[in-house]
C-alpha cells in the first residue's frame, strides 16, 4: 500500500493502442473539445446552493520535471511501450515525441479549476458515482436528462492536449471528501518478467485496487483551493500552440455565451476574465476572437443582449415542453454580421449545432430548448462531441421515426416563424431578390397538397417555357364566362397602347369589342368587359421555402383595395431575359387560391394589407425573379 504509478496487466486478452475511438474522437480540435468538454461537465456540476455563476479556470504554468510524480516511471512505461510496437512505425514515432517531451527538464502545463460546483462525488470509495466514472470508466455516465454530457467519453479531451497524455485529478466534495489520482494513457507493453500485455492505462494511487489519494493535489504554486468544493486538473505536458488562448475563448463563447449572459457561467483564460460585465469587449476584441468563429459569436451576442432590435417567439410544444426562438435582421451596413442560419441551443444552454441557410436575406437566429423534456428527448441521440442530433442512434424504428418527427417540427415552426417576421418586416427598403435554402419538411405544405403536386414535380420531366424578351409588353384580358366559375383569357394581338401614369411609370391595357371577344371563342352572352392593368409601387419579397419541393414564397403588404387582383411571376436569366413561372399549387395567407392556367394567381387585397403567398413552382433552382400585379381599372 504506497503512492505509485501502477499499469495493470490484461490478462492476455485484447491489446490497446495509442490512436483509440475515445482519443480520435478530439484529436480533430483538442483546444477547442478541450474548452467544450470542461466548461460542460462544470455546468453540469454546479452546486444546488450556489449563489453565482459557475467559475471554470484555465491557467497555464510550468513546473519542473522532477515535481511530477514519480516522473521516472512514466517515462520507463513509455520505453516499454516503445520496445513493444518497434515494428509499428506510427506508434513508434509517437512513442519517441512522448519520450523526448517527458525528458525535459521544465514542463509546460495547464490547471482548469471549477468553483460553485460539488466536486466529484465518491472519491472516497463507491462504485456508482461521479469519481468512479471519471477515473475508470468509457462510456458511463450517471448525468441526469438536464445535463450537457451523458456519454460518459468527455474526459478522453484532456488526454489529447498533453504530450504524453498524462492527467491528475483533485476534488473536494460537499460532503468534505478530499481526494486525487494521476492517469496516465498509454498503448499495451510487455510487464516485465512475463510475456503478458498491459492495458494500455496507468493509474497514480495508493493501492493495488488503484484507489485514489486521501488529501489535495496542486502542482501550480500560484494557486491555492483553500478548501472550497470543486474540481482540479492537472494537464501535464500542455500543448500550447500559437493561439491557444483565441480557441479556447472562442469555443467556450460560440457553445456557451448564453450561459455567460444569463449569468450561469464565467471562465478565466489566463489573465482574461470572461463574464457578462465585460463580455462586449471580449466579444468585439479581434485578438481574442478567431476569424473563424467572429460572425457566430458576434451575432448570438446581439440575440441574447439586443432585445429592442430582435423578435421573441415561444414555441410550445405542450406536454414535451416549450423553445424559445429569437429572431434579428440586419441592414445593408450590418448584413457582414448575418449567419443567415439558426444556431440550436439546449439546456444547461450549451449549443449543439448550427441550422445552416435558411434564408439569404440578412439575419441570424437562436433556438433555446428549455430544460423539460424534449431537451432530454434530443440529449439522447447527440453524437458524443455532442454537436449534432443523430437519429440512428435510436434502434427502435418507431421510436427513431417519432423522435425525428418531433425534431422536423421543432425545425418547421422555427421556419415559419422566422419566415413570416422576415416577409413582414418593414426594415427593408428594396426589393429582395433571389432566395435561400429553407429547412426541409415544412407543416405549411399541407394546405399546398404537396403529397399529390410534389410526385409529379419529381416524376415528369422538365417543363419548359417559352422565353419573353423583357422589352416586350404582354397582355391578357380576362373574362368571366357564363357560369361564373372560369376565366376566359385573350391574348392581345397587334401595337400595345403605352400610357404614362402619375410618377412616370408606364401603364399597359386593352379593350375588346364584344365581336373580338366572340371571334376569339369566348362567350356571346352580355358581359361587361374587363380592363386589367399593372399596380405600381409595391415592393415583392420572393423566399426559398424548400428547394427540393420547388415551394416559394412571396410577401408584400398592399396599398390599394381590390376584390380581385391577378399575380404573375417571372424568373430573370443574367441576360435580362424572362421565363414565366408555372404555378402547380398555391395558397394566399393560408387560404387556397385560384390558379389560372398555371400561370396567374387569383386573390383579393385590402389597403395595407400584409399577403403572404406560398406556392409550389416549376423551378428547380433558385432564380432571380419579376413579380408583377395587375387589378382591373
Amino acid at each position: 500500500m504506497e503512492n505509485m504509478w501502477r499499469f495493470p496487466g490484461n490478462g492476455y486478452t485484447q491489446d490497446q493502442g495509442l490512436d483509440t475511438s475515445d482519443m480520435e474522437t478530439f484529436k480533430k480540435d483538442p483546444i477547442a473539445s478541450l474548452a467544450r468538454e470542461l466548461c460542460q461537465n462544470s455546468i453540469d456540476a454546479r452546486k444546488k446552493t450556489a449563489k453565482g455563476p459557475v467559475r471554470v479556470e484555465f491557467k497555464s504554468f510550468s513546473i519542473q520535471r522532477n515535481q511530477i510524480p514519480q516522473v521516472d516511471s512514466i517515462e520507463k512505461q513509455i520505453l516499454a511501450c516503445k520496445d513493444t510496437w518497434t515494428t509499428n512505425k506510427k506508434i513508434s514515432d509517437q512513442l519517441e515525441v512522448m519520450l523526448n517531451q517527458i525528458q525535459k527538464e521544465e514542463i509546460s502545463c495547464l490547471r482548469i479549476s471549477d468553483f460553485n460546483t460539488k466536486g466529484l462525488v465518491g472519491v472516497s470509495g463507491g462504485d456508482n458515482t461521479p469519481w468512479h466514472y471519471m477515473i475508470h470508466g468509457s462510456g458511463l455516465s450517471n448525468k441526469s436528462s438536464t445535463s450537457g454530457g451523458s456519454k460518459g467519453i468527455g474526459k478522453f479531451a484532456t488526454f489529447v492536449t498533453s504530450q504524453f497524455n498524462t492527467v491528475f485529478y483533485s476534488t473536494i466534495t460537499e460532503e468534505k471528501e478530499k481526494g486525487y489520482q494521476g492517469i496516465c494513457k498509454l498503448c499495451s507493453a510487455r510487464q516485465e518478467g512475463t510475456t503478458e500485455k498491459t492495458i494500455g492505462i496507468g493509474y497514480y494511487g495508493s493501492s493495488i485496487q488503484n484507489e485514489p489519494i486521501g488529501g489535495e493535489f496542486n502542482l501550480d504554486k500560484e494557486y491555492k483551493r483553500s478548501g472550497k468544493t470543486g474540481t482540479d486538473i492537472f494537464i501535464l505536458g500542455f500543448k500550447n500552440p500559437a493561439g491557444w488562448k483565441a480557441d479556447i475563448i472562442s469555443k467556450i463563447l460560440e457553445s456557451f455565451i448564453s450561459a455567460i449572459v444569463f449569468e450561469d457561467l464565467e471562465v478565466v483564460v489566463d489573465e482574461h476574465i470572461i463574464n457578462k460585465e465585460n463580455l462586449k469587449n471580449i466579444v468585439y476584441d479581434e485578438n481574442l476572437i478567431n476569424k473563424s468563429s467572429r460572425k457566430s459569436i458576434i451575432s448570438q451576442y446581439l440575440l441574447l443582449t439586443d432585445e429592442e432590435h430582435r423578435y421573441e417567439d415561444s414555441i410550445d410544444f405542450k406536454e414535451l415542453g416549450k423553445a424559445k426562438l429569437f429572431l434579428m435582421e440586419f441592414d445593408s451596413e450590418n448584413e457582414h454580421l448575418a449567419t443567415n442560419g439558426c444556431v440550436m441551443i439546449r439546456y444547461p444552454l450549451m449549443k449543439i449545432r448550427d441550422i445552416d441557410k435558411i434564408t439569404t436575406l440578412p439575419c441570424s437566429a437562436m433556438c433555446i430548448i428549455e430544460n423539460n423534456t424534449l431537451n432530454s428527448i434530443l440529449r439522447n441521440v447527440e453524437n458524443p462531441q455532442h454537436t449534432n442530433w443523430e437519429f440512428n442512434r435510436i434502434e427502435d424504428d418507431k421510436e427513431r421515426a417519432e423522435v425525428r418527427s418531433i425534431y422536423k417540427k421543432l425545425l418547421d415552426e422555427i421556419r415559419k416563424l422566422i419566415m413570416e417576421h422576415l416577409a413582414t418586416s418593414d426594415s427593408f427598403q428594396t426589393d429582395v431578390v433571389g432566395a435561400g435554402n429553407f429547412i426541409p419538411g415544412s407543416e405549411s405544405s399541407e394546405g399546398l397538397g404537396v403529397d399529390s403536386v410534389n410526385k409529379k414535380i419529381l416524376d415528369k420531366p422538365e417543363i419548359t417555357t417559352k422565353k419573353v424578351k423583357s422589352t416586350e409588353v404582354k397582355l391578357e384580358t380576362f373574362i368571366p364566362d357564363e357560369n361564373g366559375d372560369e376565366i376566359l383569357e385573350i391574348e392581345a394581338e397587334g401595337e400595345e397602347e403605352d400610357e404614362k401614369e402619375a410618377g412616370g411609370h408606364q401603364r399597359a391595357s386593352k379593350e375588346y369589342s364584344k365581336s373580338d371577344i366572340q371571334s376569339k371563342g369566348g362567350t356571346s352572352s352580355n358581359h361587361t368587359l374587363v380592363r386589367y392593368s399593372e399596380i405600381k409601387g409595391m415592393s415583392y419579397r420572393l423566399m426559398c421555402l424548400n428547394k427540393k419541393m420547388r415551394m416559394y414564397a412571396i410577401a408584400f403588404t398592399s396599398t390599394v383595395e381590390e376584390k380581385e387582383v391577378i399575380l404573375e411571376l417571372f424568373a430573370l436569366d443574367d441576360g435580362g431575359a424572362k421565363t414565366q413561372v408555372l404555378i402547380l399549387a398555391c395558397t394566399v395567407n393560408g387560404v387556397k387560391a385560384q390558379i389560372i392556367n398555371r400561370k396567374k394567381i387569383k386573390f383579393s387585397v385590402s389597403d395595407g394589407q400584409k399577403i403572404k403567398i406560398e406556392m409550389i413552382t416549376d423551378q428547380s433552382e433558385l432564380f432571380s425573379s419579376e413579380v408583377k400585379l395587375y387589378a382591373c381599372r
